[in-house]
């Protein structure tokens, strides 16, 4: 959890952003696995962000008049024996004491209280589509409240959905994120070493997979980002494999993708090495392609330019390389025009990150960089086991992904404390046994 002064900072932006209003924050509710059981909880990003309450069935709303805002959390009662089976609940009292509302309720007020406060405001803004229940109560008491204009003066007029301005102050991260952020990409980074020191033939992927997010726990973060994807041989080749049930084989790639969540925040990190140690030629010719593609682009990351630009770049480089290769034939230019490249690099260069792997999404590939923004580099080739292409490639996948934080002029890998050139790789697989 961060300071208050940061809790505090971050609604205040939210307020300036949007104006005078009521703004309304719904977090998740639990969610059911198999008859009594539920997943595992894990908050809404936009709700976590701007109160650091960790309960479902909570909602935060925020009065914004004058400048001043009223912050109150509507959050599950106390239940001794709810707490007896499933843990401690923070209460009205803790949503005071530790997370600072102004005001708090036990979630079963929310209706009564939010008709009350509805009526005092003509602009109503919330996360819509997070949260159904929520959604249909806010329609409901907007509209209960909109009709009692005429009486009051004052009322519901203006409804709009603020996920993209919520998105924009997210994308900005602060000096207390970064730090965050630094750690979960640190764990994230040292783990994936360990899974590439681990791996030999006669193992299973979910064994790398294992040891990857046993590291996760020993070193503190709450959980996997996302499933781990670990695919050897042509499983490289499927973009989000996540069977993970295959032997490791003599000669094959072995690619994984995989991050750790730490304290709320996401690392995004993918390796691609041999279950050998040993690069075929092949191997290392298109391995050697996708990192000097990354390198590059890296090299280019500073403020002012766009995710876009940076993909267009990556895009011609490997568009280059597989001529080159043999793989692709004709003119670059028609090539790029035609897409024929996205039959070997299909996905996107890269994606904004930090409480979600794949943060602030509406902003686009267009968004224009600014210190303080945090994005994954990830060219891959991707090479189909077909007939008509060459032998020595086929079946063949690479990625190497790295999480980069725009700086002043230029970025800082976060995730660089793992080994990524071929002989760097080549020297740590197969070095360490199980743990």
């Amino acid at each position: 959890m961060f300071s208050a002064e940061e809790y505090q900072r971050r609604r205040q932006a939210l307020a300036n952003s949007l104006g005078e209003g009521v703004i309304i924050l719904p977090s998740y509710a639990n969610s059911t696995m198999s008859n009594d059981v539920f997943y595992e909880f894990r908050q809404q990003s936009d709700f976590l962000y701007f109160t650091g309450f960790p309960e479902p069935d909570s909602i935060a709303i925020l009065e914004v008049e004058d400048g001043k805002i009223t912050y109150t959390l509507f959050v599950p009662e106390r239940d001794e024996t709810f707490e007896i089976w499933n843990g401690r609940r923070y209460g009205t009292e803790g949503a005071i004491s530790t997370f600072h509302a102004d005001a708090a309720y036990n979630n079963t007020d929310f209706e009564l209280k939010l008709a009350d406060i509805l009526k005092k405001y003509e602009h109503v803004y919330w996360t819509q589509g997070e949260n159904q229940k929520v959604d249909a109560t806010i329609t409901e008491k907007m509209l209960e409240a909109s009709k009692s204009r005429d009486k009051t003066g004052r009322g519901p007029i203006f409804s709009t959905n603020c996920i993209y301005q919520i998105h924009e102050l997210r994308v900005k991260k602060s000096a207390e994120e970064i730090e965050v952020m630094k750690k979960s990409a640190d764990i994230s980074a040292k783990a994936m070493e360990l899974g590439i020191k681990v791996s030999m033939p006669g193992m299973k992927e979910a064994e790398v997979e294992a040891v990857i997010e046993y590291y996760y726990a020993k070193h503190g973060a709450q959980r996997p980002a996302y499933p781990t994807i670990a695919g050897s041989g042509v499983n490289a080749t499927i973009l989000h494999y996540i069977e993970n049930i295959d032997e490791l084989n003599e000669g094959e790639l072995m690619l994984v993708d995989a991050g750790a969540e730490y304290q709320g925040y996401a690392s995004d990190i993918t390796r691609t090495w041999p279950v050998n140690a040993k690069f075929s030629d092949a191997q290392k010719e298109v391995y050697q392609l996708v990192l000097d593609t990354q390198e590059a682009c890296i090299l280019m990351v500073k403020p002012g330019i766009t995710i876009q630009e940076l993909h267009d770049t990556a895009v011609e480089l490997i568009t280059e390389g597989l001529v080159d290769l043999g793989l692709l034939e004709g003119a670059i230019d028609e090539i790029i025009e035609e897409k024929k490249y996205s039959r070997f690099f299909m996905h996107g260069l890269g994606h904004f990150l930090g409480m979600d792997v794949h943060d602030t999404s509406l902003l686009g590939r267009k968004y224009i960089l600014q210190e303080g923004n945090y994005f994954t580099v990830e060219p891959g080739i991707y090479i189909p086991d077909e007939d008509d292409i060459p032998e020595r490639y086929r079946g063949i996948g690479v990625r190497i992904e790295d999480d980069v934080l725009v700086t002043t002029d230029g970025c800082e890998v976060l995730s660089d404390g793992v080994a990524k050139s071929i002989e760097d790789i080549e020297n740590l697989v197969g070095t360490a046994t199980l743990p």
